[in-house]
């Protein structure tokens, strides 16, 4: 059996970098031998026509999408579409990890992505005829739209002639074509200003039919102009909605739709006619108001007195629950059945028995109150717990005062361990107990 030839003798013979060996030996170009060498045969066949060896290698090739796409010129997407139309499934897939994601990429083999390209000439003739399509599609629907706006407009126009206002027209009506064309042709003359924070809701309807219409800013601006003079008038005339309610005494809401009014303002001709001579619609509305406030004054004055008398009585309740939640120590011993000296010395932190404390003990009893014996050895083991800690505390004053020389009887029982550290920062910033001197 023929002796294989290694990679590197294979690299000098054909002239080829170790991927592209790599790939002949994956795609069947050159055979590998059972130890992993080169089959010589296959070698020397490849050395004998290397230019077809190298066309046969480079049809081969792996390629990403991001490769195939620029060999093709295409994007990347429309690469995607293309194999997905043509079936083409890729050669390999590999996954790798970057930019902290697991990312999927395929190979296809070059011959294959070449041979896409009449795909991509059918793909590219058949978006170009859509677009030819949707051309023509968007210039039918254009003259279709011009065509309904022509006789939107010219329906617009003939209903703008039958409804606009006559200089003596009412105030309102004056006043609501004024800001509509003001509105339309955005032009806002300095006396008129005032309208624009004037929110009425039968203006932008009107500005709706001026803008149907398509008239130009001239023609607006002229029929701007008819109008100012008598706007201007009528301006000045307008009373802001809480100046009205004050004159009026009752809330703009109450003032019926059929009194001219614009934007919630009132007219003052209007208004110092209504002040003067009420009508009925403002009498029965102040009458209405007077008997809201009367009905809200007994209300509140109800709801006072009954959080007067909630608070009254939530203040005996806690009066009589704080008396009534301390137990003596008798009556607690008669509950657990335990001598009342031995109760005494069972006594919870705050020195007193709550009701709620006794309650829950006596939900769930603990084994030192089950019994008296199991009491007297609770009661003695607090005892002992409390001298122990009693004369932890009083080593711990020794120390202090050894450490600082300072008398034990200046050492407060609050002192806590005296380690290096409390000791160092005691000296450092010495607290007044350390800092005074003894008398005498």
């Amino acid at each position: 059996m023929a002796r294989g030839l290694g990679r590197n003798a294979v690299r000098q013979l054909l002239g080829l970098s170790v991927w592209e060996i790599e790939l002949a030996a994956t795609t069947g170009l050159l055979r590998h031998l059972p130890d992993r060498t080169f089959d010589p045969v296959s070698v020397r066949a490849a050395e004998a026509d290397i230019e077809h060896f190298r066309r046969l290698l480079a049809a081969e090739r792996r390629c990403t999408i991001t490769e195939a796409s620029a060999r093709l010129g295409v994007s990347a997407d429309r690469f995607k579409r293309i194999t997905a139309a043509a079936g083409l499934a890729p050669v390999a897939t590999e996954e790798i990890r970057k930019y902290g994601q697991t990312l999927t990429v395929r190979y296809y083999r070059a011959a294959d992505v070449d041979a896409l390209a009449d795909h991509v000439h059918a793909d590219a003739e058949l978006r170009a005829a859509a677009r030819a399509v949707s051309r023509s599609e968007a210039a039918r629907k254009a003259v279709q739209t011009r065509k309904l706006n022509l006789a939107r407009a010219v329906a617009a126009r003939a209903e703008i002639e039958t409804i606009k206002p006559t200089l003596n027209a009412d105030h309102v009506r004056v006043l609501l074509w004024t800001t509509a064309l003001m509105v339309a042709a955005d032009v806002w003359p300095g006396p008129l200003r005032p309208l624009r924070r004037m929110a009425d809701p039968r203006v932008p309807p009107l500005t709706e039919i001026l803008r149907d219409a398509r008239l130009s800013r001239t023609e607006l601006e002229v029929m701007l102009a008819e109008l100012a003079p008598r706007s201007v008038e009528f301006v000045r005339l307008l009373v802001s909605p809480r100046d009205g309610e004050r004159e009026l005494g009752v809330p703009i809401e109450m003032i019926p739709a059929e009194l001219p009014q614009f934007g919630g303002h009132l007219l003052a001709p209007l208004l110092h006619e209504a002040v003067s001579s009420p009508p009925p619609w403002l009498l029965r509305a102040r009458a209405e108001v007077e008997l809201q406030r009367a009905v809200h004054a007994e209300e509140r004055r109800a709801v006072e007195e009954a959080s007067q008398r909630r608070r009254a009585e939530r203040a005996a309740v806690d009066q009589a629950a704080r008396v009534a939640s301390r137990l003596s120590d008798e009556s607690v011993a008669e509950m657990f059945g335990i001598p009342a000296d031995v109760i005494r010395q069972l006594r919870p932190t705050s020195g007193r028995w709550a009701a709620d404390h006794v309650a829950g003990l006596l939900r769930k009893t603990p084994p030192w109150l089950r019994d008296e014996s199991a009491a007297r050895a609770e009661a003695d083991r607090r005892r002992h717990r409390a001298e122990r800690k009693a004369a932890r505390r009083l080593s711990w004053r020794g120390l202090w005062a050894e450490a600082l020389g300072v008398p034990l009887d200046r050492i407060p029982d609050s002192a806590g361990r005296p380690t290096r550290a409390a000791i160092e920062a005691v000296r450092r910033e010495p607290p007044r107990w350390a800092r005074e001197t003894p008398p005498g």
